[in-house]
C-alpha cells in the first residue's frame, strides 16, 4: 500500500524518531525535560481547587500524545451513565476550534471542534450535553450554574488540566507491565521521555494522580496500588459503508495522531489491500488547499471508495460533495473486569451524595 504523508516534515521526522526509539531509555536531555515536566505537573495538581459537592467531576485522560481512545471511552461512559438514569455533561476543550466557549455543542455546530461534534452526535438523544470550553474551568462553572444541574461532569482529555478540581481522575494506560504470578498479578504503568524526545505528555509519575487505571485487557485484571482501582476495556471495530459493498480501489484518509492502527483495521475490515493511505495532521481542518492535494491523490489512485475515521467524517461530510463515497471506521468500547468503569463512577457519586470521604 502506498502511503502519502501530508503532515509537516517536522512531525514526520519526530514520529519516525519516536518509533525508532520505542522502548529505549530516555537520553540525558530527555530525562532532564521529563523531570521538569513532572515537577510542573505536580505543582499544577497541588494548585487545583478542592471540589465541592455535586456535581461529581470526573476526568478521562492519558499520559501519551493521542491515540489511546479517550473520545470513545468518554462517549461510552456517558451513554452507560445516561442509561442508569444519571444526568450529565461532557466538557471538552475543542482543540483547533476558534470558539472559546463555553458553548453547548451539537453535531452540526459551526466552528466547533471535531471531537466536540463527534461526542454530541454519539450522545444525541441520551439527555447528556456536550460543552466546548477552551478554559474548562469556565465550562464546569457554566454547567454548575444551569437550572438543570447535572449529576456528573466528565472532562474529556482532562488529566493534565489545571485549575479544575475533580473528584475522580480516570487514566487510560497506553503502556504497562505486570509483575507477580496469577492470581496476584500487579499492574505497573510504563512511559518514556516527554515530547519532543518521546511521545509522552509526562512520565509515569502522572499515574499517581489517578483514582482509576483503565487498561485494555480482558478478565481477570491485575491489581494496582491500594488507592487505585483497575478497570478494563476492549475495542471493537466496524466499517460503516455508504451503500452496497464497493470492490474498486479504496483509499484510506485520516487526520489523527496514530494513523497506522487505523489503516491496519480498515484493511482488515475491507478484506483487501487499499490502493493508497493519505495521512494528514492530527485534527486536520481540511481547508481548500488540503482538499486540492487530496483530490489529486484520489484521481491518481482511481479511488472508488474513501475510508476515514469517525472524527474526520465530522469535518469531511459537509465538504465532500461528489467525491468518491465515504466509509467510516467506527470504534466501539466495551468494559471488562469484575467492576466496570461506569460502576466505579456511580460508586464515587454515591459516596459524594452521602457526604463521606471516598477512603
Amino acid at each position: 500500500m502506498r502511503i502519502v504523508d501530508l503532515r509537516h516534515p517536522a512531525v514526520r521526522a519526530l514520529t519516525a524518531r519516536w518509533q525508532a526509539r520505542a522502548g529505549a531509555a530516555p537520553s540525558g536531555a530527555g530525562r532532564v525535560l521529563t523531570a521538569i515536566v513532572d515537577r510542573w505537573q505536580a505543582r499544577q495538581a497541588a494548585r487545583r481547587p478542592s471540589p465541592g459537592g455535586l456535581p461529581l467531576v470526573v476526568s478521562i485522560g492519558n499520559l501519551a500524545l493521542g491515540g489511546t481512545g479517550k473520545t470513545p471511552v468518554t462517549a461510552q461512559l456517558a451513554l452507560d451513565l445516561a442509561a442508569a438514569g444519571l444526568r450529565g455533561a461532557i466538557v471538552t476543550r475543542g482543540y483547533g476550534s476558534p470558539l472559546p466557549g463555553p458553548v453547548a455543542v451539537s453535531a452540526s455546530t459551526p466552528g466547533a471542534g471535531d471531537e466536540a461534534r463527534l461526542l454530541a452526535g454519539l450522545l444525541d438523544g441520551s439527555g447528556w450535553r456536550v460543552v466546548q470550553s477552551r478554559r474548562r474551568a469556565l465550562g464546569v462553572a457554566w454547567l454548575a450554574a444551569q437550572a438543570a444541574t447535572p449529576d456528573i461532569i466528565v472532562l474529556e482529555d482532562g488529566h493534565q488540566t489545571a485549575g479544575v478540581g475533580r473528584h475522580l481522575d480516570v487514566l487510560i494506560l497506553d503502556a504497562w507491565r505486570t509483575t507477580g504470578e496469577p492470581p496476584a498479578l500487579c499492574l505497573e504503568p510504563r512511559t518514556g521521555a516527554v515530547a519532543p524526545f518521546g511521545h509522552w505528555r509526562e512520565s509515569v509519575r502522572g499515574a499517581d494522580r489517578a483514582g482509576v487505571w483503565l487498561v485494555e485487557m480482558g478478565s481477570p485484571l491485575p491489581v494496582g496500588p491500594p488507592d487505585v482501582a483497575v478497570a478494563g476495556f476492549a475495542r471493537s471495530y466496524g466499517l460503516q459503508l455508504p451503500g452496497p459493498a464497493l470492490t474498486g480501489a479504496a483509499v484510506l484518509l485520516s487526520g489523527i495522531a496514530r494513523p497506522a492502527a487505523f489503516e491496519a483495521e480498515a484493511v482488515r475490515l475491507l478484506g483487501r489491500p487499499a490502493a493508497l493511505a493519505i495521512r494528514c495532521r492530527d485534527h486536520e481542518s481540511y481547508d481548500g488547499r488540503c482538499l486540492v492535494r487530496i483530490d489529486k491523490l484520489l484521481d491518481e489512485a482511481g479511488a472508488d471508495l474513501v475510508v476515514t475515521t469517525a472524527k474526520d467524517k465530522v469535518k469531511l461530510a459537509p465538504l465532500w460533495g461528489r467525491r468518491p463515497p465515504l466509509a467510516v471506521l467506527e470504534m466501539q468500547v466495551s468494559w471488562t473486569g469484575d467492576k466496570a468503569l461506569p460502576e466505579l463512577v456511580r460508586e464515587r457519586l454515591d459516596v459524594l451524595r452521602r457526604g463521606t470521604s471516598p477512603g
